[in-house]
């Protein structure tokens, strides 16, 4: 049985795309996005190019006029304020479907071509190393997906991620390299650095190796680690160790009190299975360990024992539970 359609308030997109968004005009959108993963990877590809022609632009402009100019073109018949999803569906697919990026300057001319991207994509349990035009060098974790274009544009290399991926940038102060994820822009100043950014988890990562990068107005140095929540609110972790959160680019999958819901989503990546953990207070007990080329079965032996747990393995399904203690 379908779904309901949903709406949403395309000014309030607007203004969450720009950052700019109200409290509560912030929640209603989330909660859009939340319901459908399809709309959260429509959402996050629609957030790359609006930060992308923002850049371009250098300088801000009103939102609310912009989407004005928008609705005009597109707009349903006034008898409701508000979009239906499918409508912002096809918006957004004519878009991405076109190759396009919106240019929402102060004139009516708003449409430009973007540069053609080519898409590199990992499946679970696999990892890949690749190499731009420019000589940046590229490794994708397990589940990923870097979009990036055939050529490069002038005045700024623009990639966009979904999923992990370990980036040693080629500098060129002319031509900032710039990460685009769903959480927003990271950039590039003469860096090796990891990002962390999977469409379902609750925050990103970003671990600086070499020189430094801009995140959200906080400027990252070689051996700091930040989050950054869905809430656009940026953390620098104490203590962390950048060595720890790219490991995995060497092989070794490393887990510092990390809760066992989401090692169990690192575990499904790494070894191509579904780990689920069978309730919310079992799957907030921290766990530690280094793990390298050992099977599935003895990692998940070995973590299971050290928080008192126990799984079963059903095809490719891994459950992990409590142990049940005798009374």
């Amino acid at each position: 049985m379908p779904l309901p359609p949903s709406s949403i308030d395309l000014g309030a997109l607007a203004r969450y795309l720009d950052g700019t968004v109200g409290p509560e005009d912030r929640a209603a959108v989330e909660a859009w996005i939340g319901a459908d993963p399809a709309r959260r990877a429509a959402v996050a590809t629609l957030q790359a190019a609006w930060d992308t022609d923002a850049q371009r632009l250098g300088a801000p402009y009103d939102v609310d006029a912009a989407w004005n100019r928008f609705e005009t073109r597109y707009r349903r018949p006034k008898r409701s304020g508000r979009w239906n999803i499918a409508i912002a569906a096809g918006i957004v697919a004519a878009v991405i479907g076109a190759g396009a990026a919106w240019w929402l300057d102060h004139d009516a001319r708003s449409v430009a071509q973007a540069p053609a991207l080519r898409e590199y994509a990992t499946p679970r349990g696999r990892r890949a190393i690749l190499r731009l035009l420019d000589g940046t060098e590229i490794t994708l974790n397990a589940d990923s997906r870097l979009r990036a274009p055939v050529t490069f544009a002038t005045r700024q290399r623009d990639v966009y991620l979904e999923g992990e991926a370990y980036f040693r940038v080629v500098h060129d102060s002319a031509r900032p390299f710039v990460v685009h994820t769903a959480g927003g822009a990271i950039r590039d100043i003469g860096t090796a650095f990891g990002v962390q950014a999977y469409g379902d988890a609750a925050r990103e990562r970003v671990a600086v190796v070499e020189g430094a990068v801009a995140l959200a107005g906080t400027s990252l140095r070689a051996g700091q680690v930040a989050t950054r929540l869905r809430t656009g609110a940026v953390r620098v972790l104490r203590g962390a160790k950048v060595a720890d959160e790219v490991a995995w680019t060497r092989g070794r999958l490393v887990f510092a009190s990390v809760p066992l819901g989401e090692a169990a989503e690192a575990l499904s990546r790494w070894y191509d299975l579904d780990v689920r953990v069978a309730d919310p207070e079992l799957s907030r007990r921290p766990v530690t360990g280094s793990y390298g080329d050992e099977p599935a079965a003895q990692v998940l032996t070995l973590i299971t024992a050290a928080v008192g747990a126990r799984y079963e393995w059903q095809g490719r399904t891994v459950t992990i539970s409590t142990i049940q203690r005798a009374r």
